[in-house]
Protein backbone atom coordinates (compact mmCIF):
# COMPACT_ATOMS: atom_id res chain seq x y z
CA UNK A 1 0.00 0.00 0.00
CA UNK A 2 1.44 3.47 -1.14
CA UNK A 3 2.21 5.92 2.02
CA UNK A 4 0.20 8.47 2.33
CA UNK A 5 2.64 11.26 2.37
CA UNK A 6 3.58 9.61 -0.81
CA UNK A 7 -0.10 10.36 -2.32
CA UNK A 8 0.87 14.21 -0.94
CA UNK A 9 3.92 14.35 -2.69
CA UNK A 10 2.47 13.34 -6.02
CA UNK A 11 -0.38 16.04 -5.54
CA UNK A 12 2.25 18.64 -4.64
CA UNK A 13 4.13 18.02 -8.14
CA UNK A 14 1.13 18.41 -9.65
CA UNK A 15 0.02 21.62 -8.33
CA UNK A 16 3.99 22.79 -8.49
CA UNK A 17 3.89 22.28 -12.40
CA UNK A 18 0.37 23.82 -13.11
CA UNK A 19 2.22 26.95 -10.76
CA UNK A 20 5.09 26.56 -13.26
CA UNK A 21 2.99 26.77 -16.43
CA UNK A 22 1.19 29.50 -15.39
CA UNK A 23 4.69 31.65 -14.62
CA UNK A 24 5.75 30.65 -18.00
CA UNK A 25 2.83 31.41 -19.88
CA UNK A 26 2.43 34.77 -18.12
CA UNK A 27 6.08 35.90 -18.87
CA UNK A 28 5.33 34.62 -23.15
CA UNK A 29 2.57 37.57 -22.21
CA UNK A 30 4.87 40.15 -20.67
CA UNK A 31 4.06 39.91 -17.23
CA UNK A 32 7.01 40.59 -14.89
CA UNK A 33 8.38 38.42 -12.51
CA UNK A 34 8.15 41.65 -10.24
CA UNK A 35 4.31 42.21 -10.98
CA UNK A 36 3.73 38.42 -11.31
CA UNK A 37 5.49 37.58 -7.21
CA UNK A 38 3.35 40.46 -6.35
CA UNK A 39 0.06 39.78 -7.48
CA UNK A 40 0.51 36.27 -6.16
CA UNK A 41 0.99 37.51 -3.18
CA UNK A 42 -2.07 39.52 -2.50
CA UNK A 43 -3.78 35.99 -2.90
CA UNK A 44 -2.00 33.73 -0.90
CA UNK A 45 -1.32 36.06 2.05
CA UNK A 46 -5.16 36.50 2.69
CA UNK A 47 -5.79 33.09 1.81
CA UNK A 48 -3.66 31.54 4.13
CA UNK A 49 -4.63 33.72 7.24
CA UNK A 50 -8.25 32.79 6.42
CA UNK A 51 -6.89 28.96 6.18
CA UNK A 52 -5.01 29.26 9.29
CA UNK A 53 -7.51 30.84 10.91
CA UNK A 54 -10.44 28.22 10.38
CA UNK A 55 -8.14 25.47 11.74
CA UNK A 56 -7.43 27.18 14.84
CA UNK A 57 -3.87 26.86 14.04
CA UNK A 58 -3.08 30.64 13.67
CA UNK A 59 -0.72 31.02 16.17
CA UNK A 60 2.88 33.19 16.03
CA UNK A 61 5.66 31.27 17.45
CA UNK A 62 9.49 30.89 17.22
CA UNK A 63 8.98 28.29 14.52
CA UNK A 64 6.72 30.14 12.63
CA UNK A 65 9.35 32.81 12.10
CA UNK A 66 11.22 30.52 9.91
CA UNK A 67 8.68 31.82 7.45
CA UNK A 68 11.15 35.01 7.32
CA UNK A 69 13.82 32.72 5.78
CA UNK A 70 11.63 30.78 3.70
CA UNK A 71 10.42 33.72 2.06
CA UNK A 72 14.16 35.26 1.51
CA UNK A 73 14.78 31.67 0.11
CA UNK A 74 11.82 31.01 -1.98
CA UNK A 75 12.19 34.63 -3.81
CA UNK A 76 16.08 34.77 -3.79
CA UNK A 77 15.97 30.92 -5.54
CA UNK A 78 13.28 32.20 -8.31
CA UNK A 79 15.60 35.49 -9.18
CA UNK A 80 18.79 33.42 -10.02
CA UNK A 81 16.66 30.60 -11.98
CA UNK A 82 15.41 33.71 -13.75
CA UNK A 83 18.32 35.29 -14.22
CA UNK A 84 20.35 32.55 -15.16
CA UNK A 85 17.64 31.51 -18.04
CA UNK A 86 18.36 35.23 -18.87
CA UNK A 87 21.74 34.37 -19.46
CA UNK A 88 21.94 30.91 -21.02
CA UNK A 89 19.45 28.36 -21.83
CA UNK A 90 16.09 27.26 -20.01
CA UNK A 91 17.47 23.59 -21.17
CA UNK A 92 19.98 23.85 -19.57
CA UNK A 93 19.77 25.97 -16.54
CA UNK A 94 16.04 23.93 -15.70
CA UNK A 95 17.80 20.57 -14.78
CA UNK A 96 20.79 22.21 -12.78
CA UNK A 97 17.77 24.14 -11.17
CA UNK A 98 15.10 21.00 -10.76
CA UNK A 99 18.20 18.65 -8.76
CA UNK A 100 18.05 20.68 -5.53
CA UNK A 101 16.50 17.83 -4.25
CA UNK A 102 19.99 16.53 -3.60
CA UNK A 103 20.93 19.30 -1.39
CA UNK A 104 17.64 18.77 0.42
CA UNK A 105 18.22 15.21 0.74
CA UNK A 106 22.17 15.36 1.68
CA UNK A 107 21.28 17.64 4.40
CA UNK A 108 18.58 15.19 5.76
CA UNK A 109 21.02 12.42 5.52
CA UNK A 110 23.61 14.12 7.23
CA UNK A 111 22.44 16.48 9.91
CA UNK A 112 18.77 15.17 10.57
CA UNK A 113 19.41 11.29 11.24
CA UNK A 114 17.14 10.17 7.62
CA UNK A 115 18.50 7.00 6.48
CA UNK A 116 20.47 6.26 3.11
CA UNK A 117 18.75 3.40 1.38
CA UNK A 118 19.87 1.22 -2.06
CA UNK A 119 16.01 2.27 -2.49
CA UNK A 120 16.61 6.52 -2.42
CA UNK A 121 19.91 5.77 -4.55
CA UNK A 122 17.95 4.54 -7.08
CA UNK A 123 15.12 6.81 -7.09
CA UNK A 124 17.78 10.02 -7.14
CA UNK A 125 19.55 8.37 -9.62
CA UNK A 126 16.26 7.95 -11.57
CA UNK A 127 15.07 11.05 -10.84
CA UNK A 128 17.67 12.84 -12.34
CA UNK A 129 17.74 10.75 -15.58
CA UNK A 130 13.98 12.04 -15.85
CA UNK A 131 15.10 16.22 -15.66
CA UNK A 132 17.67 15.21 -17.82
CA UNK A 133 15.57 13.80 -20.70
CA UNK A 134 13.03 16.41 -20.68
CA UNK A 135 14.60 19.29 -20.44
CA UNK A 136 16.78 18.20 -23.15
CA UNK A 137 20.14 19.04 -21.26
CA UNK A 138 22.85 18.08 -23.47
CA UNK A 139 26.62 17.14 -22.15
CA UNK A 140 29.51 18.74 -23.90
CA UNK A 141 31.88 21.68 -24.04
CA UNK A 142 29.58 23.21 -26.87
CA UNK A 143 26.68 23.36 -24.94
CA UNK A 144 28.05 24.94 -21.85
CA UNK A 145 30.90 27.29 -23.91
CA UNK A 146 30.62 30.62 -22.59
CA UNK A 147 27.41 30.42 -20.11
CA UNK A 148 29.43 30.41 -16.88
CA UNK A 149 27.69 33.22 -15.27
CA UNK A 150 23.99 31.76 -16.32
CA UNK A 151 25.43 27.99 -14.71
CA UNK A 152 26.55 29.94 -11.52
CA UNK A 153 23.18 31.45 -11.08
CA UNK A 154 21.36 28.09 -11.77
CA UNK A 155 23.76 26.64 -8.81
CA UNK A 156 22.69 29.65 -6.76
CA UNK A 157 18.94 28.67 -7.25
CA UNK A 158 19.36 25.03 -6.89
CA UNK A 159 21.42 25.44 -3.45
CA UNK A 160 18.36 28.10 -2.17
CA UNK A 161 15.75 25.67 -3.17
CA UNK A 162 17.52 22.27 -1.62
CA UNK A 163 18.03 24.84 1.94
CA UNK A 164 14.67 25.70 1.58
CA UNK A 165 12.86 22.44 1.58
CA UNK A 166 15.10 22.26 5.00
CA UNK A 167 13.63 25.24 6.14
CA UNK A 168 10.09 23.63 5.77
CA UNK A 169 10.81 20.51 6.89
CA UNK A 170 11.85 21.91 10.31
CA UNK A 171 8.82 24.40 10.45
CA UNK A 172 6.71 21.20 10.24
CA UNK A 173 8.73 18.85 12.44
CA UNK A 174 8.61 21.45 15.34
CA UNK A 175 4.75 21.77 15.37
CA UNK A 176 3.70 24.59 12.84
CA UNK A 177 0.45 23.77 10.91
CA UNK A 178 1.15 23.54 7.15
CA UNK A 179 -1.02 26.57 6.42
CA UNK A 180 0.40 28.80 9.20
CA UNK A 181 3.79 28.05 7.79
CA UNK A 182 2.55 29.34 4.53
CA UNK A 183 1.17 31.77 5.89
CA UNK A 184 4.27 33.54 7.83
CA UNK A 185 5.94 32.60 4.55
CA UNK A 186 3.61 35.13 2.84
CA UNK A 187 3.97 37.81 5.34
CA UNK A 188 7.52 37.98 4.75
CA UNK A 189 7.20 37.42 0.88
CA UNK A 190 5.01 39.88 0.26
CA UNK A 191 7.13 42.68 1.38
CA UNK A 192 10.04 41.49 -0.58
CA UNK A 193 7.77 41.10 -3.64
CA UNK A 194 6.64 44.78 -3.18
CA UNK A 195 9.96 46.08 -2.43
CA UNK A 196 11.58 44.46 -4.83
CA UNK A 197 8.77 45.84 -7.73
CA UNK A 198 9.13 49.42 -6.74
CA UNK A 199 13.19 48.82 -7.11
CA UNK A 200 12.82 47.63 -10.24
CA UNK A 201 10.51 49.47 -12.51
CA UNK A 202 9.01 51.75 -9.96
CA UNK A 203 5.91 49.33 -8.52
CA UNK A 204 3.63 46.41 -9.61
CA UNK A 205 2.31 46.68 -12.99
CA UNK A 206 -1.19 44.68 -12.37
CA UNK A 207 -2.88 44.36 -15.29
CA UNK A 208 -6.05 41.62 -15.97
CA UNK A 209 -3.42 39.13 -17.55
CA UNK A 210 -1.48 39.35 -14.44
CA UNK A 211 -4.26 39.06 -12.25
CA UNK A 212 -5.82 35.85 -14.33
CA UNK A 213 -2.11 34.49 -14.52
CA UNK A 214 -1.37 34.93 -10.99
CA UNK A 215 -4.89 33.59 -9.53
CA UNK A 216 -3.79 30.55 -11.29
CA UNK A 217 -0.26 30.44 -10.14
CA UNK A 218 -2.06 31.06 -6.32
CA UNK A 219 -4.68 28.42 -6.43
CA UNK A 220 -1.60 25.69 -7.24
CA UNK A 221 1.11 27.20 -5.63
CA UNK A 222 -0.71 27.09 -2.18
CA UNK A 223 -2.52 23.79 -2.75
CA UNK A 224 0.84 22.50 -3.91
CA UNK A 225 2.78 23.66 -0.83
CA UNK A 226 0.37 22.74 2.12
CA UNK A 227 0.25 19.26 0.63
CA UNK A 228 4.03 19.35 0.25
CA UNK A 229 4.17 20.10 3.79
CA UNK A 230 1.76 18.00 4.87
CA UNK A 231 3.38 15.04 3.15
CA UNK A 232 6.67 16.14 6.11
CA UNK A 233 4.73 15.79 9.10
CA UNK A 234 5.32 11.92 8.45
CA UNK A 235 7.50 11.73 5.31
CA UNK A 236 10.94 12.01 5.24
CA UNK A 237 12.53 15.11 3.06
CA UNK A 238 14.44 12.92 1.42
CA UNK A 239 11.75 10.82 -0.16
CA UNK A 240 9.14 13.81 0.04
CA UNK A 241 11.57 16.07 -1.95
CA UNK A 242 12.54 14.89 -5.11
CA UNK A 243 9.11 13.33 -5.89
CA UNK A 244 7.50 17.18 -5.29
CA UNK A 245 10.71 18.43 -7.40
CA UNK A 246 9.49 16.52 -10.31
CA UNK A 247 6.95 18.69 -11.34
CA UNK A 248 8.37 20.06 -14.22
CA UNK A 249 7.15 17.00 -15.98
CA UNK A 250 3.56 18.04 -15.57
CA UNK A 251 4.97 21.54 -16.93
CA UNK A 252 6.32 19.79 -20.09
CA UNK A 253 3.09 17.61 -20.62
CA UNK A 254 1.01 21.04 -20.14
CA UNK A 255 3.06 23.02 -22.70
CA UNK A 256 2.55 20.07 -24.75
CA UNK A 257 -0.50 19.71 -24.47
CA UNK A 258 -1.77 23.58 -24.82
CA UNK A 259 1.34 25.31 -26.86
CA UNK A 260 1.63 22.54 -29.93
CA UNK A 261 4.87 21.92 -28.90
CA UNK A 262 6.32 18.45 -29.96
CA UNK A 263 6.01 15.06 -28.53
CA UNK A 264 9.45 13.31 -29.05
CA UNK A 265 10.99 9.97 -27.50
CA UNK A 266 13.53 11.63 -25.16
CA UNK A 267 10.26 13.61 -23.59
CA UNK A 268 8.26 10.15 -23.37
CA UNK A 269 11.78 8.40 -22.13
CA UNK A 270 11.88 11.19 -19.29
CA UNK A 271 8.13 10.83 -18.48
CA UNK A 272 9.13 6.80 -17.58
CA UNK A 273 12.06 7.91 -15.61
CA UNK A 274 9.51 10.18 -13.66
CA UNK A 275 6.88 6.85 -12.78
CA UNK A 276 10.18 4.79 -12.07
CA UNK A 277 10.90 7.37 -9.74
CA UNK A 278 7.70 7.63 -8.05
CA UNK A 279 7.76 3.80 -7.71
CA UNK A 280 11.12 3.63 -6.19
CA UNK A 281 9.86 5.99 -3.69
CA UNK A 282 7.13 4.68 -2.75
CA UNK A 283 8.16 0.75 -2.80
CA UNK A 284 8.32 -0.34 0.99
Amino acid sequence: MIPPYIGLAVLAMFCYGVADFAYGSAARKGVSAATMTSSQACFVLPATAVWAWAEGTYVWTRPALLGLAAAVLIFFGFWAFMRSVSLGEASISTPIYRISFVITALIAILFLGEPMTLRKGIGFLLAGASIFFISNFRIGGAALRGRGGSIIWALAAMCAVGLLNIVYKLGVANGVSPSMFLHSQAVFFISIAFGFAYLTQGGPRFSRTGWTHSFTSAVSFTGGIIAFLTAFQTGQASVVTPIVQLSFVVSVLMATWRMGERFTARKLAGLAFAAATIAAFSAG
